[in-house]
């Protein structure tokens, strides 16, 4: 295939990503209406079980692919490992500043949600990833670690359920773009045809990231690191920049928050299952990198109880700041 068809059909998956997304927002905040559950658990829990499937895939396809294809497990590993360790950090700088640019545009300096659910969030995530990260240097107890991780993620859907229940405000939500006789047919064919179109585009969208990363001669590194991770991530990004557009802040920030914690417990035990789970020193900057601006987030929203844009801004300085080093690297 020529580079014009490749770039088509990114452009394309492209495409039917964010009309996969469009359709999974309104058939997930529907779903959330009906179970009589908050945005913060819709947004945190329900969104995330789908849009959380391409990262999840991505290792696992990358280690299997190496033992099919009979090639080296080492570099399957490294591209695992480090699509799993960016993802967090990428959601957590560059999709926080992506809600930045939707703000400018509706013309709002902060976002109107419950700031103690937001710290809630952030302190779960930092002890799975902590946690992860100090089990990097005692591999004799993985098997533990993957058990306690995946204890603390099901602790976490249990507490943000009750919360969101004994908090929920029963509110009027959009029909389903699907309209059948029957509601539960249309709300059951809308999140299967919108979570296939999601998963296939997405799929598709990575191998043409792949395909430009090796024309442009980009390292791995900066592949598993950035790009993966960048199109993986892309429908947390949309779903939330879908919500914010329409004045659903908690939503959108549920959306990634619940994302980030998911990848610090669910997508890390499986990383620490798949992989040797030690890190180079690239990987260990973009943990603390992640860790840092994590507490300075938490910092600031306990000072003036909100996130200001100011805040989502300093976000992306972060991440641009990462990415240049990894480029120069």
């Amino acid at each position: 295939m020529t580079f014009l068809t490749h770039f088509t059909i990114a452009l394309i998956s492209l495409i039917v990503i964010v009309l996969s997304c469009i359709l999974f927002t309104n058939a997930i905040e529907f779903l959330g209406n009906k179970l009589k559950l908050g945005n913060s658990a819709t947004g945190s829990i329900l969104a995330v079980f789908g849009t959380g499937l391409p990262e999840t895939i991505v290792p696992v396809v990358a280690i299997l692919g190496s033992y099919f294809a009979n090639s080296k497990i080492e570099q399957a590993q490294d591209i695992a490992l480090g699509a799993v360790v960016g993802s967090p950090f990428m959601l957590s700088t560059l999709a926080l500043f992506f809600l930045s640019i939707v703000l400018i545009l509706k013309k709002k300096n902060r976002l109107y949600l419950d700031y103690k659910t937001v710290i809630r969030d952030y302190k779960y995530f930092l002890l799975g990833y902590i946690g992860a990260f100090i089990f990097s240097y005692f591999s004799n107890f993985k098997y533990i670690a993957i058990i306690l991780l995946l204890i603390l993620y099901c602790f976490y859907v249990q507490r943000t359920i009750l919360k969101s229940r004994t908090t929920c405000i029963e509110c009027e939500c959009e029909k389903l773009y699907f309209n059948f006789k029957k509601e539960k047919l249309s709300l059951t064919l809308q999140l299967l045809f919108s979570l296939i179109l999601l998963v296939v585009s997405s799929h598709f969208f990575v191998c043409e990231i792949k395909y430009f990363s090796n024309v442009l001669n980009i390292s791995p590194l900066l592949l598993s690191l950035i790009i993966t991770p960048f199109a993986t991530e892309l429908p947390e990004c949309i779903n939330s920049i879908i919500w914010l557009y329409q004045g659903k802040d908690d939503l959108a920030t549920a959306n990634i928050l619940g994302a980030i914690v998911f990848q610090a417990t669910v997508v890390f035990a499986l990383g620490i299952l798949l992989t040797n789970w030690s890190f180079s020193t690239i990987l260990i900057i973009n943990f603390i990198s992640t860790i840092l601006i994590t507490l300075i987030t938490i910092l600031l929203i306990m000072k003036f109880k909100k996130i200001t844009l100011a805040n989502l801004f300093l976000c992306g300085i972060i991440y641009f700041a990462y990415f240049i080093f990894v480029l120069l690297k």
